[in-house]
Parts: structure tokens; C-alpha cells; sequence
């Protein structure tokens, strides 16, 4: 037998069975693409272990369950579930969902966008469905939330809220303060906007940059009340 044959049987006896051949799987870089059914967005994040994917799609009135009714100041028609990834207070990575105004998905994409590549955390984001509707439930659970078709606390005036076109964020830490009223109450802790705990939401910083650049506007920076959580399109 040969020098070159035996060598080909050994490379022969080397070779990977098709079987065990390991799987590759590429994640694409989609653009956005947002319409009434469903889109998605991924966008691959130098230097991370994870992309960022963001979808939107329609919702239902069973689906809104008591965050909405009939005599809310939108239609269902007019709103959208938008599922965004963020980071969480462990460092890791996941998908968080809330409801909005159709008009609003691709300001909040990109706002979410932002924050997840400067890695800013945010504890939870559900929808307010999960809390029956309840916004105290929500916040001093710090769930991220947006629509929920509720007048503004201790008036008959619709919250921008109830229109899709306002987010409250890691509300815990960043309370709603009117007077010595303060919303959740556990955010009394709070109240010292100098501390450095994980989401707290300041001036200047990756939050209201990142809202500031598509036109929105931050409840801290109101003069009779600060709702640091909060962000709206028309600063109400």
C-alpha cells in the first residue's frame, strides 16, 4: 500500500460525519417595517452578546381587557402592541411589551433602541392589562407601561395615557411627586435624585436624551409637580 493511500484512509477516518456537522444560525439586520399586522426590526450591537429586535402588530379589545373601554378617547383600531428588548437590574436581556398609539411605534422603537445599546435597565415592562388596569399595581411593581385609558390622578381629564402617546419608566424609582404626595409611595425612597440607583431617570441623562431626540417630553422638568417617570409627545 502506498505512502498517499494510506494517508487518504487516515483522512478518511478524520472526517466529521454529515450527522454531527455543527448548525449555524445568522440573525439578519431587518429594517423597520411597521404596518396594522405585525413588523420587525433587528439591529446587531457591536461589541454585544445580543441584538435588538423590536415587532409591532395589532391589538384587540379582549386583548386590552380592562385597560380599555368604549368611552376611552381611542380606538382599539388605533393602537398597537410593540415588543421591544431591553436590559433588566441583573444585566441580562429581554423582551418587554407595551401598548401604544400607532402614530407613537416608531418614536418608541427608537427610543428603546437607544437605551438598550447605552445599557440602561429597566426592572419590567408589561402591558397594564396584567394589573387590571391598575396604574398604582403597575408602579409599585416598576413596570415600564404606556397606554391605559385613565384620566389624569384626582381629575376627570383623560391622561395622555389613555391616547397611547405617553410611557412611565421604571416608575418605582422614578416617582410621580405632587405636593407630599408622592406615587408609588415606596418611591419615597427616592426622593433624592442625587442617589445612583439602577433606572433612576435624571437630567441630561441616556433617558431624556434619548426621548428629547424624537420631540417627547419629560415630566421632571414640570414646576408645580415632577413626574419623573414620565414622558409624553406633548409634555402633559
Amino acid at each position: 500500500m502506498g505512502r498517499w493511500t494510506l494517508v487518504a484512509l487516515a483522512l478518511g477516518a478524520c472526517a466529521i460525519p454529515a450527522s454531527t456537522t455543527p448548525e449555524v444560525t445568522l440573525v439578519a439586520s431587518v429594517p423597520p417595517t411597521l404596518s396594522t399586522t405585525t413588523s420587525t426590526t433587528t439591529t446587531p450591537l457591536a461589541g454585544a452578546n445580543h441584538v435588538f429586535e423590536a415587532s409591532s402588530s395589532a391589538v384587540t379589545a379582549d386583548e386590552l381587557g380592562a385597560s380599555w373601554h368604549e368611552s376611552c378617547p381611542v380606538s382599539v383600531k388605533d393602537l398597537r402592541r410593540i415588543s421591544v428588548s431591553h436590559r433588566t437590574f441583573d444585566g441580562t436581556a429581554e423582551q418587554g411589551f407595551l401598548v401604544v398609539h400607532a402614530d407613537a411605534v416608531d418614536d418608541l422603537t427608537s427610543v428603546f433602541r437607544m437605551l438598550f445599546a447605552m445599557g440602561y435597565p429597566i426592572e419590567r415592562m408589561d402591558p397594564i392589562e396584567m394589573f387590571e388596569g391598575s396604574d398604582d399595581d403597575s408602579m409599585a411593581a416598576n413596570n415600564t407601561s404606556a397606554f391605559n385609558c385613565r384620566a389624569v390622578a384626582g381629575t376627570n381629564i383623560w391622561s395622555q395615557h389613555a391616547y397611547g402617546t405617553a410611557v412611565d419608566i421604571n416608575p418605582l424609582v422614578n416617582p410621580y411627586v405632587v405636593g407630599e404626595s408622592v406615587h408609588p409611595p415606596g418611591g419615597r425612597t427616592y426622593l433624592d435624585r442625587t442617589l445612583n440607583s439602577p433606572g433612576m431617570i435624571v437630567e441630561d441623562g441616556p433617558v431624556v436624551t434619548a426621548f428629547r431626540g424624537v420631540g417627547w417630553i419629560w415630566g421632571g422638568t414640570w414646576e408645580n409637580k415632577k413626574d419623573y417617570q414620565h414622558f409624553s409627545t406633548n409634555g402633559q
